[in-house]
């Protein structure tokens, strides 16, 4: 497997987490109000990533943008916290907000948060295949050729 393969697609995925997770925590900071579908558009943003820089979707690169999803999400929920907790930015990363978060992951989640996570998870799964699909599709009807898998 070649190196770009795997590695653009999985730094773009991350990036695209931490981007949402971002986000996220601003919407919960700025309206103080968890919205849980924003956790599902982090699956998408990965899904998104994963498939902009594939070259071909495998599960390999679809288990990129699983991960990915995840990490957005608990990184999400940790960002709101830990600046709801500490009263702003200072002290946010610190020790104590992260054996706090870690300690209490599951006091600080909903039970819909298993709804989004699994929406989020299935959305990062499914749709680079998809998408991946559709464009071998498009390029054969450009080419005027019948439509063939993609090639590993």
């Amino acid at each position: 497997m070649e190196k770009g393969k795997v590695l653009m697609p999985a730094v773009a995925a991350l990036l695209a987490a931490i981007v949402g997770a971002v986000v996220w925590a601003l919407i919960i900071v700025l309206a103080e109000y968890e919205l849980g579908i924003i956790a599902w558009g982090i699956g998408l943003l990965t899904a998104f990533a994963v498939s902009f820089f594939s070259p071909r979707i495998t599960p390999v690169q679809q288990i990129i943008a699983v991960i990915a999803s995840l990490i957005g999400i608990v990184l999400g929920k940790f960002f709101a916290l830990s600046y709801i907790m500490n009263d702003g930015m200072d002290g946010m990363f610190s020790s104590y907000s992260i054996t706090f978060f870690t300690d209490n992951i599951i006091e600080v989640s909903q039970p819909i948060d298993i709804l989004f996570v699994v929406l989020a998870v299935v959305t990062a799964w499914q749709l680079p295949a998809r998408w991946s699909k559709r464009k071998v599709e498009a390029n054969a009807v450009q080419n005027n050729e019948a439509p063939t898998a993609p090639v590993e």
